[in-house]
């Protein structure tokens, strides 16, 4: 529920920055002449925001369901982790469709106040999509797949007492 909740935010900032394309500090340096394509607000990244959502909610469910020890949180995590396993692939796709995209704005206007500032480059949105995306997608899937395979798996119920 909590790698859920850091996605919904994640998302939640990504999903401000569509509606505001991008935000009003970029249209202030639009309005003093730069040239901001590369930093374009493009369909893959849109596509990105609405499947991290899409995602979060189904594994925020799913932790809800299995706390309550209820077998449709099985269920719940294999869709989300199989999910999560084959988007991964695409979303490395797209961030280095991104990445080329800065790279040409950046030959293009290397004069330009944007095009000086320091940046890490995409090795570390890499590393952590997939260590942190990857790894726990392939646990979850490991885990519900093979260990958490029944209803007797989880646990008693919990005791619903609340004197």
């Amino acid at each position: 529920m909590v790698w859920a909740g850091i996605g919904l935010s994640c998302a939640g900032c990504g999903l401000m920055s569509v509606m505001m394309e991008l935000n009003t500090s970029v249209w202030v340096l639009e309005m003093q002449g730069h040239k901001l394509l590369g930093m374009a607000l493009t369909l893959a990244i849109k596509l990105q925001i609405g499947v991290g959502i899409v995602l979060s909610v189904i594994l925020f469910a799913a932790g809800f369901a299995t706390r309550q020890r209820l077998i449709a949180g099985r269920l719940l995590h294999l869709v989300w982790s199989g999910i999560s396993l084959l988007w991964t692939p695409v979303s490395i796709v797209m961030i280095f469709q991104q990445d080329a995209a800065m790279k040409r704005w950046l030959t293009l206007n290397p004069s330009d106040i944007m095009a000086k500032q320091p940046g890490a480059g995409i090795n570390i949105g890499l590393m952590i999509g997939l260590t942190l995306t990857l790894a726990f997608s392939l646990f979850i899937f490991v885990w519900f797949m093979f260990i958490k395979k029944t209803k007797e798996s989880f646990g008693p119920e919990p005791v619903k007492d609340y004197i």
